[in-house]
């Protein structure tokens, strides 16, 4: 004759299994821009030769105008940061363990597409730069 008390062991750490198991899931997308569109500079924009009205007239108002001792520059940029955060927490673990049992993770992905103008005093082009989907700001790069 078998013993019942066989069972009723393996019924419990199933019963226990599923009860850890079957906790809170949660699953979180984001996906922020923050600026307008930067295109790339039109080759017919020469240093030298390009004036403030016509980059103005393609590009619109910068994000950034910064003098720079007579000079100054004008800053476009588009932040995309898109994540993704995953949580599960797990009752039992709360109420037999554990005081904060959540389990997390997240990833992020953060990309910044900017261009720099930099103009003379009479509003002549001197120098512009132009970076598609990086993982740093332009701007903060520019000055090193």
């Amino acid at each position: 004759m078998r013993c019942r008390f066989n069972y009723i062991i393996w019924l419990a750490v199933a019963l226990l299994m599923v009860q850890a198991i079957s906790g809170c899931i949660s699953l979180r997308f984001e996906k922020i821009q923050e600026g307008a569109d930067v295109f790339p500079p039109p080759d017919e924009f020469i240093q030298k030769k390009t004036a403030l009205d016509e980059i103005l007239a393609r590009f619109g108002a910068p994000i950034d105008l910064v003098d720079m001792n007579g000079d100054f520059a004008l800053h476009y940029r588009r932040a995309l940061y898109r994540g993704m955060n995953v949580s599960i927490g797990i009752p039992l673990l709360k109420d037999a363990l554990l005081p904060n049992p959540s389990l997390e993770t997240a990833g992020s992905l953060l990309r910044y597409d900017s261009v720099v103008f930099v103009f003379t005093a009479d509003g002549v082009l001197k120098d512009m730069k132009y970076e598609k989907a990086t993982g740093r700001s332009l701007w903060e790069d520019y000055w090193q």
